[in-house]
C-alpha cells in the first residue's frame, strides 16, 4: 500500500488539509493536486491531474476518508475500496487508484475517482424545480440502473448515502458517487457487529426507517430497500422543488415525518402510486431494485412522450 506523509491534520479527524500543488504517490501513479473541491460528512475531495503512468494527463478527484480512526476500520475500508475497483457500471463512478496519506501517526485511506464537476444538488433547485422533469427523470433512471446493479452482485452492496450532492451529472448522464458509507452484505456479517454499528451512518435529511433504527442500536439487518427509499425522495425533490421528509428535530434517529403531496402533470398518477410504493416504512413492501427500473422505464416513456407533444422537440 503506498503512501504520501505531507497531509495536515489537527486534533479532529474531520479536519484533512492537503497543500496546493502537493503531489501525492498512490499505488500506481502520482497526482498532482490542483484545488480543493469539496468536503462531507466522511471525505474531502481535491481536483488533481495524474502525472504519471497510462492516465497521465487525466484529471480525477481524489478523496480523502478522514473517518476511518482506527486500524480495523481502516483496514476493512480498504478492503472495500479494492472490492470497488471490481465494479463495472456506467451509472456508477470508477475507482482507478487508491493509497493511504501519513499525518503524524495518523493514516487517511483515499480513492482515486472518476472527476465529474456537477451534482445534482446544484442543479435542481429549491423551493420549485429547475430542470425538466424528463431530465430528473432521466437522471434518476440511470442511478436506479447503478443501484440494481450493486444490489444483484454475488455479493451485494448497499449504498445508504444516495442523495442529490452524491449524483454527479454531465449532460444527459448521471453517475452514483461516493461509496463511503457503502456496506457490502457478506452472508453472515450482514449481521450488524460493534465495529459496523460505530460505522453506522446515513445523511441527514434523507433518511430511511431502518435505519433510524440501527442508528437507535436495534439489531436489525441493513436492507438494499434503503437504497430505494432514499433515490425515491431524490425523485421526489427534482420533480417538486421540496424534499418530502421533514428534517429532524433532534437528530437522525428522530422519528421520520414525510409531506408527501400528488405530483401533476406529465405521468402524475405514475408517479405518485411510486412514491406511495417506495416510502413504505416496512423495506419487504417497496419495490426491489429491478422493479423500481422497470416502473422508471414506463414512467420514462410517458414522460418522453409528454414532452415531445409539448415542446415540438426531441431531447
Amino acid at each position: 500500500m503506498s503512501t504520501v506523509a505531507n497531509g495536515e491534520a489537527s486534533d479532529n479527524f474531520d479536519h484533512f488539509v492537503l497543500q496546493h500543488l502537493q503531489s501525492v504517490k498512490a499505488d500506481g501513479d502520482y497526482y498532482l493536486n490542483q484545488k480543493f473541491i469539496g468536503k462531507g460528512g466522511n471525505g474531502t475531495t481535491f481536483l488533481v491531474t495524474c502525472t504519471s503512468g497510462p492516465n497521465q494527463g487525466i484529471q480525477f478527484a481524489l478523496k480523502v476518508f478522514h473517518k476511518i480512526s482506527d486500524e480495523q476500520r481502516r483496514n476493512r475500508f480498504l478492503e472495500e475500496i479494492r472490492h470497488y475497483r471490481t465494479l463495472d457500471h456506467p451509472a456508477l463512478l470508477k475507482v482507478y487508484d487508491e493509497g493511504t496519506f501519513i499525518a503524524g501517526e495518523r493514516k487517511y485511506p483515499f480513492a482515486v475517482v472518476d472527476y465529474v464537476p456537477k451534482n445534482l444538488d446544484e442543479i435542481i433547485g429549491r423551493g420549485r424545480p429547475r430542470i425538466s422533469r424528463l431530465e430528473v427523470i432521466r437522471y434518476v433512471y440511470n442511478v436506479a440502473s447503478a443501484i440494481n446493479y450493486l444490489h444483484l452482485l454475488k455479493q451485494p452492496i448497499v449504498h445508504r448515502d444516495i442523495k442529490p450532492a452524491n449524483i454527479l451529472v454531465d449532460g444527459y448522464s448521471a453517475k452514483l458517487g461516493d461509496l463511503g458509507l457503502a456496506k457490502v452484505l457478506m452472508g453472515d456479517e450482514n449481521g450488524l457487529s460493534e465495529e459496523f454499528t460505530a460505522y453506522a451512518a446515513m445523511p441527514f435529511y434523507y433518511r430511511t426507517p431502518e435505519l433510524v433504527r440501527i442508528a437507535r442500536g436495534e439489531k436489525i439487518s441493513l436492507s438494499p430497500a434503503s437504497d430505494v427509499y432514499q433515490l425515491g425522495l431524490v425523485l421526489y425533490r427534482g420533480i417538486t422543488g421540496f424534499n418530502p421528509q421533514k428534517p429532524p428535530r433532534h437528530g437522525i434517529s428522530d422519528d421520520i415525518e414525510m409531506d408527501v403531496r400528488p405530483v401533476t402533470g406529465a405521468a402524475g398518477e405514475h408517479l405518485d402510486r411510486l412514491f406511495q410504493q417506495v416510502f413504505e416504512d416496512d423495506p419487504e413492501r417497496r419495490p426491489t431494485a429491478a422493479q423500481l427500473l422497470q416502473t422508471l422505464n414506463r414512467i420514462h416513456s410517458d414522460v418522453c412522450a409528454a414532452d415531445l407533444a409539448a415542446t415540438g422537440m426531441m431531447r
